[in-house]
């Protein structure tokens, strides 16, 4: 049986302004995070690293209330790897820039706003602006390619207070 519905809802005559973290607080400016997102002979890795579940790098470890750069790169192998949709939990952060991005795709990019995951083509890499200052703990970071994922490309990280 079908059924017409009315509502009075409007939308707003402009939305809230976007604030954008202030890099000039940025701890690590001078050396940004790297992570290199990998398949070696069809093996899925972060760093060379596979997943594993209670382990956490030296340098996947950051500070409570600050701010940092994390530079994510898809080690495509001149253009032949796989596209890596790298997701962050437990964060979201602002994309800043990109570089080794291929022009066809650039123009279907929409970097602006908070993220939680952004794609990487094969030989790119994106700057994160990354703020820590919600909740201490341990978190993971991943492909969201399901065969990369379940296949060892997921690392934690950790936030200490």
């Amino acid at each position: 049986m079908a059924r017409e519905e009315q509502s009075a809802q409007t939308l707003p005559a402009q939305f809230a302004a976007l604030n954008w973290e202030n890099s000039a607080d940025v701890v690590n400016a001078d050396n940004p995070r790297s992570f290199d997102f990998f398949v070696n002979h069809m093996t899925p890795t972060i760093d060379g690293r596979q997943f594993e579940m209670n382990a956490v790098a030296d340098n996947e470890i950051v500070k409570l209330n600050t701010t940092e750069l994390w530079h994510v790169t898809n080690v495509g192998n001149g253009g032949n790897g796989f596209p890596h949709p790298v997701h962050i939990h437990g964060n979201q952060f602002q994309v800043l820039k990109r570089t080794g991005t291929p022009s066809a795709v650039a123009q279907g990019y929409v970097d602006e706003g908070w993220k939680d995951t952004v794609l990487l083509m094969p030989d790119e890499t994106a700057t994160l602006l990354m703020r820590f200052t919600d909740h201490a703990g341990m978190f993971v970071y991943h492909c969201h390619n399901l065969e990369h994922e379940d296949g060892g490309m997921m690392r934690n990280y950790r936030i200490v207070a």
